[in-house]
């Protein structure tokens, strides 16, 4: 039976007991769990910590669980039936951040099995918060490939550069079809991310990967040349003052390198509307 949001159910309990245990979970820990489900994570998770939040879109499982947690006198678990990618953050993160018990902010994780076709989406919203200390997710295999690549493979992309910006990245362990009801077409895989709690990138930064990444086959010299229409004796003045290449592709770029050309090229721009 096709479920209405596309949902593959984790069914292995060894699979959710791993999950759980790369999270390091302790008593004193406040939890986010993205995409409940039918509550495999959930259940182990809920006696294991200080405070959960579960927030599942779908209504029928969210009542479900609600039954279950009620009918447990479970007192330290919040449900909320939402959609993850809709929910204001403010509203979900305050209650998350502020420990009664404590009188003061608390980091949180994250735990999840994300749907396949909202996953990067997920990611994106998460990964610049400040307040959260690890999240361990469960992908798509090509997914968690791109989320982790490194400069000079095929995976490497926009997506690889947003992740390692924001976190250091462990892929853990694959996932064979047959550990979900229905059981998908493609293997899945589990990542385990750490908030690097970075400053705020440059601005441009984001925009200038995600143009660099859409003409992945041209050089960094016509990339650089053709964000924002920038001169293209400007864009080899960049290029010649980092001493880079600029017959290299995108994909051969560091981080580091697309933040120093970000860097120089609101340089450019400054001082192109100035004049």
């Amino acid at each position: 039976m096709r479920q209405k949001h596309g949902q593959n159910f984790l069914i292995d309990n060894n699979i959710a007991n791993n999950i759980i245990k790369a999270s390091n979970l302790e008593k004193r820990d406040t939890v986010l769990e993205i995409g409940p489900g039918k509550g495999i994570l959930t259940k182990i998770i809920q006696p294991r910590v200080h405070r959960l939040t579960a927030i599942e879109i779908d209504a029928n499982l969210f009542l479900r669980l609600n039954h279950y947690f009620t009918f447990h006198n479970a007192e330290n678990i919040a449900l909320i039936n939402e959609d993850f990618l809709k929910c204001n953050m403010k509203t979900l993160i305050e209650p998350l951040e502020n420990n009664a018990s404590k009188k003061e902010k608390t980091i949180f994780k994250i735990i999840a099995n994300l749907p396949y076709n909202m996953g990067t989406a997920i990611i994106q919203k998460i990964l610049p918060l400040k307040t959260w200390s690890t999240a361990v997710f469960m992908l798509q295999k090509e997914v968690v490939e791109r989320l982790a690549s490194k400069p000079g493979s095929k995976d490497y992309g926009y997506i690889s550069i947003f992740t390692s910006y924001y976190a250091d990245c462990a892929v853990l362990f694959d996932v064979s079809p047959k550990c979900f009801n229905p059981s998908p077409k493609i293997v899945s895989s589990v990542i385990k991310l750490t908030n690097r709690l970075p400053d705020a990138p440059v601005p441009m930064f984001f925009d200038f990967v995600k143009h660099a990444f859409s003409m992945r086959r041209k050089t960094i010299l016509n990339c650089v040349g053709s964000f924002k229409d920038l001169e293209k004796s400007n864009a080899t003045l960049i290029t010649d003052n980092l001493q880079l290449d600029p017959f290299l592709r995108p994909d051969k770029l560091s981080i580091s390198d697309f933040l120093s050309l970000t860097k120089e090229l609101k340089k450019h721009t400054i001082c192109r509307v100035r004049r």
